[in-house]
């Protein structure tokens, strides 16, 4: 049996199907988080006390907990709409963008930083894991879910 998109589109998919893309993101987006983690701080060596960058351990965290929450949002848009790539696709740029208002005011005002000191370098790394967890992320819910 052939399904076209739209038949695909706007059929539920099964919620077990939803937690395996959320696997699928999280492991994917940690993975390629902690490359970005490792190469970023070899090119821009950001200070020690830095702390979002001085161990793995909150790239792995932050990573963790944010997509738990994606693949929750998932799972009620999956349920509540026929049109969850669109309204998923909004509600995930919007979360990418509000993401950026930490970084972004660790370099407006850096010497209020809680987490130690910021430098362009290292908020450039950290803004960067969210666009590779964003991209597998959508790949992973909005393209590879769907399939049968």
């Amino acid at each position: 049996m052939t399904h076209t998109k739209a038949t695909t589109q706007s059929s539920k998919l099964p919620f077990s199907r939803v937690l395996a893309a959320g696997g699928l993101a999280i492991v994917g987006s940690v993975v390629a988080n902690l490359a970005v983690y490792f190469v970023g701080r070899l090119i821009v060596q950001p200070p020690a006390d830095f702390q979002p960058l001085a161990t793995p351990i909150p790239t792995i965290l932050f990573t963790t907990l944010f997509l738990v929450v994606g693949t929750a949002i998932f799972a009620m848009i999956n349920s509540w709409s026929n049109n969850r790539a669109q309204i998923f696709t909004i509600v995930a740029t919007i979360a990418l963008i509000l993401g950026f208002i930490p970084d972004i005011m660790l370099l407006v005002s850096p010497e209020s930083s809680p987490m130690g000191t910021p430098t362009p370098g290292a908020v450039i790394v950290l803004i960067v894991m969210h666009f590779v967890a964003f991209a597998i992320t959508m790949w992973s819910f909005l393209t590879w879910a769907p399939r049968q």
